[in-house]
């Protein structure tokens, strides 16, 4: 009995030092990779995956004005954002945005349908027109531009890369975000 409560006990302090051991890591790449992102910055250039299996980064749309749009699959205003788009994915397309919709890593860690179907069940028409790209942030991007893990939030990048305008939940903020594309173009 004593035999088997000392290797139950030496297991948890393994354990728990595995998870502290794993936090402190976790903390550290965090903060070594979060820039203090700003409006007149410039974006950080990461790489993320398309949903054809190839990876592309900002400077893919150097010359275009970008939307960066950080999503969790499984969050409704995200889904409502999309349907949102997808009914204005005009106004977008006709000024020459392009919106790269990207799933934040491991989907905050809940299970959510894969970005492709997400995309293109809210916003069929923003999708099929390349309006809007669906696309995955690894790790070190998620926690660059997201380090506090909030849903829904959006960056809009200046056809050179820098940062023009920063906000969350187009589905509430469509009208603020469509003044700042005009008073950039």
């Amino acid at each position: 009995m004593k035999k088997s409560l000392m290797i139950g006990a030496v297991v948890s302090i393994v354990v728990i030092a595995a998870v502290l051991l794993f936090i402190q890591s976790n903390q550290n790449i965090r903060s070594e990779n979060t820039k203090n992102i700003t409006i007149g910055s410039k974006a950080p250039d990461y790489n993320f995956l398309l949903d054809n299996g190839s990876y592309a980064n900002l400077s893919k749309y150097k010359g275009h004005t970008t939307l960066l749009w950080f999503v969790a699959t499984w969050c409704s205003t995200c889904a409502q954002g999309n349907q949102v788009v997808n009914q204005n994915y005009q106004f977008f397309k006709s000024r020459g945005i392009k919106i790269v919709e990207l799933e934040m890593y491991n989907d905050l860690g809940y299970q959510g349908p894969a970005i492709a179907n997400f995309v293109s069940s809210y916003a069929p028409n923003a999708y099929s027109n390349n309006t809007v790209i669906p696309a995955l942030a690894g790790y070190n991007m998620t926690a660059s531009y997201d380090p506090k893990g909030y849903l829904d939030i959006y960056y809009l990048i200046s056809s050179n890369g820098t940062v023009l305008y920063i906000n969350g939940s187009p589905s509430y903020t469509l009208g603020q975000l469509e003044g700042a594309i005009n008073s950039s173009l």
